[in-house]
């Protein structure tokens, strides 16, 4: 009898899972005014990075032959830099996400893996924001809205999905090894150029495109491109690969995560 009157009620367990989402939506909230607090440019730095990698991107295309597949290259590249600058953010954010948390996480007990989420919302506002202005450079090039459109929502789930798979993956390992956090900005940097962000995923050699897929990067961003450029939906063999691939990366990465950051508060 008193085991199962000491079992938590379901408005107990109601209770308490509202006070998680008040803590996360206080977290996101906090982290949005504190990154454009006493700034010049304020929300402007949310767009800024993406801006500014395909500012550089295309300098590159004058250096560098790059086929366009006869798109405008400032929207060809924009159209990917957008989300793969939301994905690369979020994965190197969610490690420090952590690490900033401290000693929240050591005074209170809350499930671990909120923090990586609140990253992971802090970065899709910057993601909105970088699209707003997207959206503008389409209509500017006559880019047409066409039903394709209305794969973005998977599209942007799953980038959603595969960035806080990799990040939670990486932050159970870099929290208690953090000299791991020095090489994280190169090993994105190395990703992005796996990925047909800067050029087109057709120009890749065609026995290497089995072992190129298995990006699962590749058919996220190259399917934003179809949609957003090109008016088509995204290749299902590719995109179907990468939903594989992230599925398999979380597979891993949240029973990982589960079981190392039961110990994060005695290292943080």
């Amino acid at each position: 009898m008193s085991h199962w009157s000491n079992m938590p009620s379901a408005a107990d367990r109601a209770l308490k899972w509202r006070s998680y989402w008040n803590l996360f939506l206080s977290l996101v909230s906090r982290d949005i005014r504190a990154r454009y607090r006493r700034t010049i440019l304020g929300p402007l730095w949310a767009i800024i990075p993406a801006i500014l990698t395909t500012a550089i991107f295309s300098f590159l295309h004058r250096v560098v032959e790059i086929d366009t597949e006869g798109a405008p290259h400032l929207v060809f590249v924009f159209a990917a830099t957008v989300p793969w600058t939301y994905f690369q953010t979020s994965v190197i954010r969610i490690p420090f996400g952590i690490l900033a948390n401290g000693t929240l996480l050591r005074k209170m007990a809350v499930p671990r893996f909120i923090f990586p989420l609140v990253v992971l919302a802090t970065t899709f506002f910057d993601f909105v924001m970088s699209s707003i202005v997207l959206f503008v450079a389409l209509l500017l090039y006559q880019m047409p809205i066409t039903w394709a459109w209305l794969w973005l929502p998977l599209l942007v789930a799953m980038v959603s999905l595969l960035a806080w798979g990799v990040g939670i993956g990486i932050a159970a390992f870099t929290v208690y090894r953090r000299d791991m956090l020095h090489g994280l900005q190169y090993f994105m940097q190395v990703w992005l150029f796996l990925t047909p962000v800067i050029y087109s995923s057709k120009e890749l050699a065609s026995n290497l495109q089995i072992v190129y897929r298995l990006n699962p990067t590749v058919g996220i961003i190259d399917g934003f491109r179809r949609v957003l450029i090109f008016g088509q939906p995204p290749d299902p063999e590719s995109l179907l690969i990468s939903l594989v691939v992230t599925l398999l990366i979380l597979l891993v990465a949240f029973p990982l995560f589960q079981v190392l950051s039961q110990y994060f508060a005695d290292v943080l």
